[in-house]
């Protein structure tokens, strides 16, 4: 299997960039990959991203996200893997689907989007989905 590596970098007194935590998220087998995170005004992250897995039971091109609090332990994504939108069937092209992106809405600075592209049967889609935490 494979995960997604994320990186959280802040700025710091001389106002220069500066690790602030890291981590991998690839639980329960399968590839991840494409992701995209965002940073909410209270420091939740949420990250979407593409899954697949070729072994029982087999996963087909579809779209997931996950996130952490501000108040996670450093490095962790705490929130339950949640499926945007389930694939259905095999790509075969050899073209995969290639937008995805996690935005906050700048009207609250709490209300994560999230777009990305899954293989249905008969074709790629693109799904749209919002979430907040909790508090926000």
């Amino acid at each position: 299997g494979g995960g997604v590596r994320w990186y959280e970098f802040r700025l710091n007194r001389a106002r220069a960039p500066a690790l602030h935590q890291q981590g991998t998220y690839a639980p329960g087998g399968g590839y991840r990959w494409m992701a995209s995170p965002a940073i909410d005004k209270f420091g939740n992250i949420g990250m979407g991203y593409n899954v697949t897995k070729t072994t029982s039971p087999t996963v087909f091109a579809s779209l997931r996200y996950t996130g952490r609090t501000a108040a996670d332990p450093l490095g962790v994504m705490s929130l339950a893997e949640t499926t945007v939108a389930a694939g259905a069937a095999a790509e075969t092209s050899g073209r995969w689907g290639d937008y995805y992106q996690m935005t906050v809405d700048p009207v609250d600075d709490c209300t994560f989007w999230f777009v990305g592209m899954y293989r249905p049967s008969g074709g790629w889609q693109t799904r749209i989905q919002d979430f907040k935490f909790p508090g926000c």
